[in-house]
């Protein structure tokens, strides 16, 4: 141990006796944070500054109007995105954007093409078009550039849906305006005002048979009746039920494209959440095989995606007892559906609460608890989209043919009744010519004068049918006062509530794990580059062993390494500020990754020579790739997945991800201990391995000293 010390002592006495050295000691210590430091604040919050990235945007569309309503959904567009700064838009005709796309001065475009509003209102016409957004990529100019504008053009195509939704809810509320009192547009005004009109009918017809019986007052009765049948106001009821027919029927049919929206929506969800589960099933199986800290992961990723799956059902459940409970109509499948849907979110509670336990730390075993529950709630959810989709889907959507039979009885009896108009006014014009033929005149008048009256009062009773009609007045009070969050709802009809696991305030802080471990790795190749690890002069020591001068040296290259962390770890939390909840686990992962890192990179360039740099840079390369410190190893290949627990980054970017997000368990303490190991494999290689190999490298190094040019 006093070679050893004595060695390191004079390394020490060297560097700080020489100012030479002093210099070129701290541009050593100092080189790897910058590489840090500068990685980590360029990558600080890249998506929070994509305000800068320049994106073509190609307005073409003209606008369309539709039964008295304008619709311009490329204006609505530019305007909306006119207000949205995360992105820099620039507005331009369509062949200057190319030419910017082909010069690199955009990274993307997006045209809204020529007809695009009059396109989304094709779906109420038999010639339905589907409207197109055109999208242009410059994949040249940058990689993950397109992956952004990608993301962007998403959210403008949602917008778009979301527009069309409401457009066609508007619609249907301007339809219904053109029935319904122009004031008001409540459905029980405009029927009450028809039923008042026909009473008032009725009750002329009663008084003008009233004086019909008296035969001297024939002029009288003439005059009433003729009054009576010309009445404009009959008229306008007659035209106004009309309009009120074909108005009403186009409306219904477009309620039903609208509600066949909806019920698509739901078959959309039910699949989306039985895939996720088949998924999840297969998910919670692993966890019996897998370690204690792997088995906790797995339940903790499987109970957040079951929280959303969770959420998912309720949402649908809640939509479906809606429904039942809003129709007058039964749908036994419905109550089978929901009642089926209330036993899955139960079997769910069960598992989430062992998956709870089990991610708490306890037993794995528990986990085959839960299987055949798992397993039973996928298989029903499966069920449920398939009974859903065939028994009830398909009643929901022809539900609506009630009302438009019942309109088109109405537009019949409004068409009889206009038929019998003529013949009365014609009638009543002759009684001043008749009176000779008075009885005969009066049996028949009060004769049409009664089949008047009872088709007035059979029109009354279907406009009453019509006021009461539960989906009437569903549809009326959907247009008249909710038609906005109608269009929301169906646009998106479940939305996802995001809660934070682990949460980092910026990208910045999320990779300052993998910058600052790889600039730890590169403070030890530059060590080898810069300081020699063979011991010269060992004369002035005394007598000095291979293990004297391997670990003498070493501890210079130990103190060097560390001092770089320090440097490294310290600036991280306090010059660059990264979000850290455990400052001082932080630096000591960052100190115990020096002291790893630097004894397996002596060990391997002091026992191989030239050799050994190369096969430290080597594991740097590989290990980029392999650790998970930028993109998820599940989405790398399959060499790097089979290597990345083995990989020293692996240890020392998950110790310090724990620091900086929260730790969970002992988490921490293992992967300290994992990396413990490259202490002893550096230890093997420089005390036993380099023995063993020092003639053969020696020769190798003399023969390459001989061509001069290494």
């Amino acid at each position: 141990m006093k070679t050893i010390l004595a060695i390191f002592k004079r390394d020490l006495k060297n560097i700080f006796t020489n100012s030479m050295a002093i210099i070129l000691a701290v541009g050593i210590a100092l080189i790897p944070s910058m590489y840090a430091w500068f990685n980590i604040y360029n990558n600080w919050d890249p998506y929070g500054a994509t305000g800068n990235m320049k994106v073509a945007v190609i307005i073409e569309d003209e606008g369309f109007r539709y039964k008295n309503i304008d619709i311009d959904v490329g204006k609505t567009i530019a305007e909306n995105l006119k207000g949205n700064d995360a992105i820099d838009w620039q507005f331009v005709g369509k062949k200057e954007a190319m030419e910017g796309l082909e010069a690199g001065e955009y990274y993307a475009g997006i045209e809204i093409p020529k007809g695009f509003s009059e396109s989304l209102t094709s779906i109420v016409s038999s010639k339905f078009e589907q409207p197109k957004i055109k999208y242009y990529a410059n994949e040249k100019k940058n990689a993950i550039a397109t992956k952004i504008t990608d993301k962007v053009v998403e959210t403008v195509q949602n917008e778009v849906n979301e527009s069309f939704v409401t457009t066609v809810i508007n619609v249907v509320t301007a339809m219904l305006g053109t029935v319904l009192d122009a004031t008001d547009k409540e459905a029980v005004d405009v029927f009450g005002n028809l039923e008042g009109g026909i009473q008032q009918a009725i009750t002329a017809i009663d008084n003008v048979q009233k004086t019909v019986g008296s035969f001297e007052s024939v002029m009288k009765i003439s005059d009433s009746l003729t009054k009576a049948v010309n009445n404009s106001q009959l008229d306008k009821i007659m035209k106004d039920s009309g309009t009120l027919v074909a108005d009403a029927q186009e409306m219904a049919d477009l309620i039903r494209s609208a509600v066949s929206h909806l019920t698509s929506s739901a078959d959309s969800a039910l699949s989306k959440v039985s895939g996720g589960l088949d998924s999840a099933a297969g998910t919670i199986r692993k966890i019996a095989g897998a370690s204690a800290p792997e088995a906790r992961k797995i339940a903790a990723d499987v109970l957040a995606k079951l929280d959303t799956y969770t959420a998912h059902l309720e949402n649908i459940k809640a939509t479906l007892e809606t429904i039942r409970d809003t129709l007058s109509i039964e749908i036994p499948a419905l109550d089978k559906i929901i009642n089926a849907l209330s036993d899955s979110l139960t079997k769910l509670d069960v598992v989430k609460d062992v998956l709870t336990q089990i991610k708490d730390g306890a037993a794995q075993s528990l986990v085959n608890q839960i299987t055949d529950d798992m397993d039973a709630v996928a298989s029903n959810i499966g069920s449920v989209q398939s009974q859903y989709r065939a028994q009830v889907q398909p009643v929901l959507n022809e539900n609506f043919s009630t009302i438009i039979d019942m309109l088109r009885a109405t537009g019949s009896l409004v068409a009889s009744l206009s038929g019998e108009l003529p013949a009365l006014q014609s009638l009543a014009s002759g009684l001043d010519t008749s009176v000779k033929s008075g009885k005969d005149l009066v049996a028949t008048l009060d004769k049409l004068l009664d089949n008047t009256k009872k088709q007035l009062k059979d029109l009354g009773k279907k406009i009453e049918g019509l006021k009461d009609n539960e989906l009437v007045a569903t549809i009326t009070n959907v247009a008249g006062k909710n038609a906005e969050q109608l269009g929301a709802f169906l646009a998106c009809p479940v939305q996802i509530d995001t809660e934070k696991v682990y949460g980092i305030e910026n990208y910045g802080s999320a990779m300052a794990p993998f910058y600052s471990t790889l600039a730890i790795w590169v403070g030890g190749m530059v060590l080898v580059a810069v300081v020699k690890t063979e011991v010269k002069k060992k004369r002035e020591i005394g007598n000095v062993k291979l293990h004297h001068a391997y670990f003498g040296r070493l501890f210079t290259f130990v103190l060097f390494a560390v001092v770089q962390a320090l440097i490294i770890c310290i600036g991280d939390l306090y010059f660059l500020k990264i979000q850290c909840y455990h400052p001082f686990l932080f630096i000591l992962a960052g100190v115990m990754a020096a002291i790893a890192f630097s004894v397996f990179i002596f060990s391997v360039s002091t026992a191989f020579g030239d050799i050994g740099k190369a096969i430290g840079i080597l594991f740097l390369v590989v290990q980029i790739g392999g650790a998970g410190g930028t993109f998820p190893i599940d989405v790398t290949p399959q060499f790097f997945r089979a290597i990345h627990p083995f990989l020293p980054f692996t240890f020392v970017i998950n110790a310090m991800r724990e620091c900086v997000c929260g730790t969970y368990g002992n988490d921490y303490w293992i992967d300290l201990l994992k990396l413990s190991a490259y202490i002893a494999i550096g230890l093997v290689i420089g005390l036993g391995v380099k023995f063993i190999v020092k003639k053969p490298i020696r020769f190798f190094e003399k023969q390459l000293i001989k061509t001069d040019l290494f």
